[in-house]
């Protein structure tokens, strides 16, 4: 079930990190942090922070120097584009469920 749950999270990490930014500003170990303690996923940094200059490349997210630090925040594009994907998110996974459930309720029963 874990190996399930890390392959989400990593296929996800964008909008994942989105929503940890979407509440408050974090610097990269602590959004590695959230993460671990939310889904038991410990990324490295080598996984977050290309995905951090990405989502600051496309104007998602900003950064500042904070007491020795980088601290990134979602903008205001960032938190909007969070809601759609979100919204786009839930659809998907809703189609995907239904469809394992039709086929996991169809499939021969091993005894």
């Amino acid at each position: 079930m874990r190996a399930v749950q890390e392959r989400i999270v990593k296929a996800f990490l964008d909008i994942v990190v989105l929503a940890v930014l979407n509440d408050d500003p974090m610097y990269g170990y602590q959004i590695i942090a959230v993460i671990h303690k939310k889904f038991g996923v410990l990324l490295s940094p080598g996984s977050l922070y290309p995905l951090l200059h990405m989502l600051k490349e496309n104007k998602l997210i900003e950064s500042s120097f904070q007491g020795g630090k980088i601290v990134y925040v979602a903008t205001s594009n960032g938190k909007k584009t969070f809601q759609k994907v979100f919204t786009e998110y839930k659809t998907a996974m809703q189609k995907m469920e239904n469809f394992v459930k039709l086929k996991g309720e169809n499939s021969p029963q091993t005894i």
